[in-house]
């Protein structure tokens, strides 16, 4: 397996999209936003897991969450996705430990994330470190990994 940071005009985004398009159509949304918007900064990122040219899914990494105080912490994981055909095949701790390698790479020691999942980011090392309500409403959970 191997990982790629996907730009607007990479052949794998619109693949990507593709995908998206059936298997999670919130995050298709998303991406279409964010690829309208991209610019050589260093956020977002998308980095897709490929395995023989397939994709196996892809994690993002932004400067700030949808909530109304960031808090300060910054960057965080934006989205984890796994294709449903890879699903229970235990790639999530895998593009998980890539972004937190990539994070520490750019200098960053700490990587955080919101989630309504209970007891899930936390088998990665991930701690509780308070709650928020998303822009929309939502409560979630903010969480943080001590990356040094």
């Amino acid at each position: 397996m191997h990982f790629k940071v996907i730009t607007k005009n990479s052949k794998e985004t619109k693949i990507l999209l593709d995908i998206l398009k059936d298997e999670w159509t919130d995050a298709f949304k998303w991406l279409t936003d964010v690829i309208d918007d991209w610019s050589v900064q260093k956020f977002p990122q998308i980095v897709i897991a490929l395995e023989n040219d397939d994709i196996i899914g892809y994690y993002s990494l932004a400067e700030k969450e949808l909530i109304p105080d960031n808090h300060g912490y910054t960057p965080w994981l934006g989205t984890l996705f796994i294709r449903k055909k890879y699903r229970n095949l235990h790639y999530s701790p895998i593009l998980i430990k890539d972004a937190c390698t990539r994070v520490k790479d750019m200098g960053y020691d700490n990587l955080f994330l919101l989630s309504e999942l209970i007891r899930y980011y936390e088998k990665f090392g991930f701690k509780e470190i308070g709650l928020e309500i998303y822009n929309w409403g939502v409560p979630t959970k903010v969480y943080q990994k001590r990356l040094s």
